[in-house]
């Protein structure tokens, strides 16, 4: 008679080897190695799917990966066991803003802040939620608790700066881009932030100042040169402006923007054709750029080609229509070609 030989791993090996998939999980997760690092979490979930630490662990791997529904999955599933596990609903919450499930993300914050009302990173996952949402009210609220329960969370100051900043609020957000700064190190975001405040509040001698140190550190970055040649335009120093422009569109041609901001200073220096060409290029770049049909819109009605100009200012005002200059125009070139038409002449 046969007996079939039957292989038992005690519970101790197991948990020598859960324990050892793990670690190394979680080195290759220290090293940003994320598909590595979740390939060894899923197998430690296969050999202990009670275990609710794996489940965060291969959360925060796919989220990483930008498979924010896997994300998900495993962060309720870490839940699912522990319910009381503050990370892993603060990772929910993350995850569901990320693939944007804004809603749903603001209720996982909103319930980590009432279980640890005193956690200030708890407040900022909120704040930042209730900004992407465009509840910016509450989102200052929500970063100024964090601030008061942690007044050297560089990055609240700095989103918070963000979220004044977007309220028009130039000179309150100046303040807190400073403070962000003194607690941070050097970066160049920080000046670029910074230099943007001031260019608002009308700075823009202050604003040169930091978009070069910001440049001191990011220096093939299109977006600081674009930037600071809209400053050097509104000090009227015309040529660096130019310079920087050319700069922001060598290294970045596709940058609809810079392109824009060439076809204004070629305008405003009476070269109608070449700024119409740098207009043309914006909206070929970014067919819904508003600002750039209008500026095209005007300079083709000072050619002379009214129904080209006509269209443009239409394509501006249908972009933005809370844009009233697009309006008036379309509307007043629109009854000029209505009354430019000569009736019929009839005989009696």
């Amino acid at each position: 008679m046969l007996l079939a030989l039957v292989l038992v791993t005690s519970p101790a090996l197991a948990a020598d080897r859960v324990s050892e998939l793990f670690n190394r999980a979680n080195a290759l997760a220290g090293q940003r190695s994320w598909d590595a690092a979740a390939n060894q979490y899923r197998e430690v979930v296969r050999l202990a799917p009670t275990f609710p630490e794996a489940h965060y662990k291969l959360g925060l791997a796919l989220q990483a990966m930008g498979d924010f529904d896997g994300a998900v999955n495993e962060f309720r599933q870490a839940l699912r066991l522990k319910p009381e596990f503050l990370e892993a609903r603060s990772g929910l919450g993350l995850a569901l803003m990320r693939g944007g499930q804004m809603d749903l993300a603001i209720a996982e914050f909103r319930d980590v802040t009432k279980l640890e009302p005193g956690l200030a990173v708890a407040h900022y996952n909120l704040a930042n939620a209730l900004a992407s949402k465009g509840d910016l009210d509450a989102a200052i609220a929500s970063f100024r608790e964090a601030i008061r329960l942690r007044p050297d969370f560089a990055p609240a100051h700095n989103n918070l700066a963000n979220t004044l900043r977007s309220q028009g609020k130039a000179e309150e957000a100046v303040v807190e881009y400073r403070e962000a700064m003194r607690l941070s190190k050097p970066q160049a975001y920080l000046y670029f932030n910074l230099a943007n405040a001031l260019a608002d509040a009308g700075k823009f001698g202050e604003a040169i100042d930091q978009y070069g140190q910001a440049l001191a550190l990011e220096p093939n970055d299109a977006e600081i040169h674009n930037n600071l040649g809209v400053a050097h335009t509104a000090q009227g120093n015309l040529d660096k402006a130019a310079d920087e422009y050319r700069q922001a569109i060598t290294l970045q041609p596709d940058f609809a923007r810079a392109h824009y901001n060439v076809g204004l200073l070629l305008d405003r220096r009476g070269d109608r054709n070449a700024a119409m060409n740098e207009y043309g290029e914006a909206v070929r770049l970014k067919p819904d750029y508003a600002a750039a049909h209008f500026s095209m819109g005007k300079a083709l009605e000072k050619n002379g080609r009214l129904q080209d100009a006509l269209a443009h200012f239409r394509t501006s005002w249908e972009l933005d229509p809370q844009n009233h200059d697009s309006l008036f125009e379309y509307e007043r070139m629109l009854g000029a070609s209505r009354q430019s038409v000569t009736p019929e002449t009839t005989t009696h």
